[in-house]
């Protein structure tokens, strides 16, 4: 039951989620705002409640998907599947709720913290998108895995937009250097995650069909949809080259324009031939399984490049 609970919340990508915020801030934006010796709006504290509030997000998002995937799931991975098996779907819902009241009293403290109440709005439009995406979008062809990678580089994105007040008193030397790393680090978490959305697709087909999804396999075929998740392979893999080029070319550390070559580039490159010839379950899942460690490698660059700059 344990196991299950810990599938049904997805603990490790909540933790995730803390981690890489704060690495965004630490590792990242921090040093710019100390070197023109500038504080962060948030102190700890408050920085803490808005990742916890950040995690709470992405929980409900966990529950609603599963609650509405749990029928597909026992075709997919019945091993796995909490709801139904453990708590009821009832159950599942008054849980569901409870966070979603817990994250927006939260997010209406931190909103008047700020003094800026309008910004509570973000907390319900954003628990509202990952609802829709597992109610609607993500049975769609696509629709639903360009919302999962906009909700991951948005995890990167807001926040600096929290700390927008802050940015915004950094010289265009160290602003623009900011905003490349939050960009690049939030497109690369756009792209390994439409990459890796997409092969989940492919590896849940059989539930999907079952209960009549119309996601982008189901749609275009098997193979025209390894083709497209290619696209996203490659311009990762596009991307890390590029940066690799970048801290060669202006002498940074030379483990910084190795590290994205050795842990994210060649493994790419191999998860891109592994796409082209995947065929079963079996194969996607392993794909699936890689990039998550790939994922992770670009999360470790953080603070290797706080370190090393």
């Amino acid at each position: 039951m344990i196991r299950s609970f810990v599938k049904f919340i997805r603990l490790p990508n909540l933790i995730i989620v803390g981690i890489t915020q704060y690495a965004l801030l630490y590792f990242l934006l921090l040093p710019f705002l100390e070197k023109e010796g500038l504080r962060p709006v948030l102190d700890h504290l408050h920085f803490f409640l808005f990742v916890f509030d950040t995690v709470l997000i992405t929980l409900t998002g966990n529950i609603i998907n599963d609650i509405e995937d749990y029928e597909i799931d026992l075709i997919n991975r019945p091993e796995e599947v909490f709801v139904s098996q453990y708590i009821s779907v009832s159950k599942a819902h008054v849980l569901y709720w409870i966070v979603v009241l817990i994250g927006f009293s939260l997010a209406l403290y931190l909103a008047f913290h700020i003094d800026k109440l309008p910004l509570v709005g973000i907390y319900p439009f954003a628990v509202g998108l990952l609802y829709c995406y597992s109610r609607f979008f993500k049975k769609m062809p696509f629709i639903g895995n360009l919302v999962v990678g906009v909700f991951c580089a948005g995890v990167a994105g807001i926040v600096l937009f929290a700390e927008r007040e802050a940015y915004g008193l950094l010289g265009d030397e160290y602003g623009g250097q900011a905003f490349f790393a939050f960009f690049i680090y939030g497109l690369f978490a756009f792209l390994t995650t439409i990459f890796r959305e997409l092969v989940k697709d492919l590896e849940d087909m059989e539930g999907d069909k079952e209960r009549g999804c119309q996601t982008l396999p189901l749609v275009i075929g098997a193979k025209n949809t390894r083709n497209f998740a290619l696209i996203f392979a490659l311009a990762t893999i596009g991307l890390t080259i590029y940066l690799s080029f970048v801290f060669s070319t202006y002498k940074f550390h030379i483990l910084l324009s190795i590290y994205p070559a050795l842990t994210v580039t060649l493994p790419m490159i191999y998860l891109s031939y592994k796409n082209i010839n995947a065929r079963t379950k079996k194969d996607y899942h392993h794909i699936s399984s890689m990039m998550k460690i790939i994922m992770l490698a670009g999360l470790l660059f953080l603070p290797l490049f706080y370190f090393l700059q």
